[in-house]
């Protein structure tokens, strides 16, 4: 059933806020959300270890309108305990395959590959804060300052906290290339619980985080892939922009999941 997995921090001095989803009926990958300053409650990487541990739960006969709703009630409870309301805190975005029902479930940006062939996601907000912190990290190395600075400081990422927090205030509204789902508390609208039906040929799914910004059917092909991108592009300003960089002393951009399974 499963081929092969892996969970990957950026950074070996910060929690892993990714996790697999391994249960009996549903395997998949989930993804806590970067910290922000303004967060309330548990962080992403608490978050989401919950959600997974939640989701790996999943009776055979549960769909995905209620598997996401359930994972929200869960989600209101933590973020309630430590006196936040929803949408206040972090969030957890998901993709799992339901094995009974032979559907993949998407709610956020996670990688999709069924045999190889990649299901993009539906487009965000996410991009157009990528390609403004890109803009101000061209206009710097422009200036002449070093790319080793601008990793130390990331001034990009500085210019953007408040398109961040704009982007954040979209979580789970149903506005236009620009709202997005996420298991934050609040209720994710029907639009942003994507169900992706398998078709009986299928013979591989991959599922990843977006710490993998390109989408591979193998881990090592993804590994690859991430390597390259990182050597020749540590600011992750290339096609397609990031919100985040490569940090000093950090592996990668950002925390990954893949898992790569057979759906029968």
């Amino acid at each position: 059933m499963i081929v092969e997995s892996a969970v990957v921090p950026r950074t070996s001095a910060a929690p892993c806020a990714d996790r697999l989803i391994l249960g009996e009926h549903v395997l998949g990958v989930a993804d806590g959300a970067t910290g922000k300053p303004w967060d309330s409650g548990p962080d992403g990487a608490a978050l989401a270890e919950a959600v997974a541990g939640h989701l790996a739960a999943t009776a055979a006969g549960t769909g995905a309108r209620v598997a996401t709703d359930s994972a929200t009630a869960l989600v209101r409870s933590l973020l309630a305990a430590a006196g936040a309301g929803p949408g206040e805190g972090s969030a957890v975005t998901f993709c799992v395959l339901h094995r009974p029902r032979r559907e993949i479930w998407r709610v956020g940006e996670g990688r999709v590959l069924l045999d190889g062939a990649p299901v993009p996601p539906r487009p965000t907000g996410e991009r157009v804060v990528a390609e403004a912190r890109a803009l101000v990290l061209r206009r710097h190395l422009a200036d002449g300052v070093p790319e080793a600075t601008l990793l130390a400081e990331d001034p990009g990422r500085a210019a953007v906290q408040e398109l961040l927090r704009a982007l954040g205030g979209l979580r789970n509204r149903p506005v236009a290339r620009c709202g997005y789902g996420a298991v934050d508390g609040q209720d994710v609208p029907d639009d942003f619980v994507e169900v992706i039906p398998v078709p009986a040929e299928v013979r591989e799914i991959t599922l990843a985080t977006d710490g993998y910004p390109e989408a591979a059917p193998t881990l090592a092909e993804a590994e690859r892939l991430l390597a390259e991108r990182l050597a020749r592009d540590p600011l992750m300003i290339e096609d397609p922009p990031e919100t985040k960089g490569l940090r000093p002393g950090a592996d990668s951009f950002d925390d990954r999941a893949y898992l790569r399974l057979s759906p029968v």
